[in-house]
């Protein structure tokens, strides 16, 4: 009884231990390094696709780092986004239109997966496709999962919501939510701070303003803002929530912050690399993750670069990394 005990006793130990992140050193497929310690930080590389130089991009390479193997390992189902508490980690179940959608939940403490048909209808525009849903995106808090529910997409059709579909965790009931017609260009709906709203962009692509909703799809407030709302790192709003980002300017290469109380401008910093502007959000409450001359990496306020977090080669034609908040608490 008392070996049996110890064994138990070790595996919540191992259980209940916080994953490691990746450590510094070069990337698999791609020319690209962690160059900086991870450990410790209020942020996580989840996982990251790219296509080596003279490849086609191909949407299915995608490597996800593995707590358990200590790895960037292949997936073949679409994006992975791990929860801020490191705990859940999410991909896609199922990628059929003529079906329902489902997002498949892998417990890392319990290494128990499940997979969860979302609660969206057939579009009525079509005759046997579902709605689609994308872009998910963790509550600061860890307690839902959000995402973008839109038409199939169509050539040359400018994406519009339909509305968001929430996931509690860990009881993973999901419910629909109806909001319709917020601009779903970049990025789609974010989380406010408080984790009891989330953000659109609302009007067009050339004029346009932030909403905010509550979570049953009510408008709270609106800024008279450009840009969209981005929802890397710690996402869209700092720590206190007293600022806003976006992703504006020409083809959206600023990065503006916003003041939450007044929707005036803050500052506005051009990002370092205009061919890896997808990437931005918080990385505490005086910087920003984003894109920096030599990769991806932590600037300040007035744009400059305090540390560069992960370095390319500058001939690497595509690398889409991610970075998911996280709580170090």
């Amino acid at each position: 009884m008392i070996a049996n005990a110890g064994v138990a006793l070790a595996l919540t130990a191992v259980l209940s231990a916080p994953p490691v992140q990746p450590p510094v050193g070069s990337l698999p497929d791609t020319s690209a390094e962690i160059v900086a310690k991870m450990a410790g930080r209020p942020v996580q590389l989840t996982s990251y696709c790219c296509a080596k130089a003279g490849s086609r991009y191909d949407l299915l390479s995608l490597r996800v780092w593995s707590p358990a193997k200590r790895a960037f390992v292949k997936r073949y189902d679409g994006p992975v986004t791990v929860s801020p508490d490191e705990r859940w980690q999410v991909s896609q179940a199922s990628s059929r239109m003529d079906l329902p959608p489902k997002m498949r939940f892998l417990d890392r403490k319990t290494g128990d997966s499940t997979d969860v048909e979302l609660p969206v209808s057939v579009d009525p525009e079509s005759t046997n496709l579902y709605l689609n849903a994308v872009w998910p995106t963790w509550s600061p808090d860890s307690k839902h999962l959000l995402l973008n529910v839109v038409k199939p997409w169509r050539r040359g059709y400018a994406d519009r919501s339909e509305g968001v579909v929430l996931i509690a965790v860990p009881s993973l009931k999901p419910r629909f939510v109806r909001v319709e017609n917020a601009l779903l260009s970049s990025r789609g709906f974010q989380w406010t701070r408080d984790g009891r709203g989330i953000v659109a962009q609302w009007g067009t692509s050339g004029k346009s303003v932030i909403r905010q909703f509550d979570l049953q799809g009510v408008v709270k407030r609106t800024w008279q803002v450009g840009g969209y709302p981005v929802g890397d790192a710690l996402g869209t709003f700092s720590p206190s929530g007293r600022r806003f980002v976006t992703a504006c300017g020409p083809s959206m290469r600023v990065a503006c912050v916003w003041d939450t109380a007044t929707g005036k401008t803050v500052t506005k910093i051009k990002l370092g690399n205009s061919r890896r502007d997808h990437v931005l959000g918080w990385y505490d409450e005086q910087h920003l993750l984003a894109p920096v001359s030599q990769g991806y990496g932590i600037v300040d306020l007035k744009g400059a670069v305090v540390e560069t977090l992960i370095k390319l080669d500058k001939d690497d034609p595509i690398f889409y990394p991610r970075f998911d908040a996280r709580d170090p608490s």
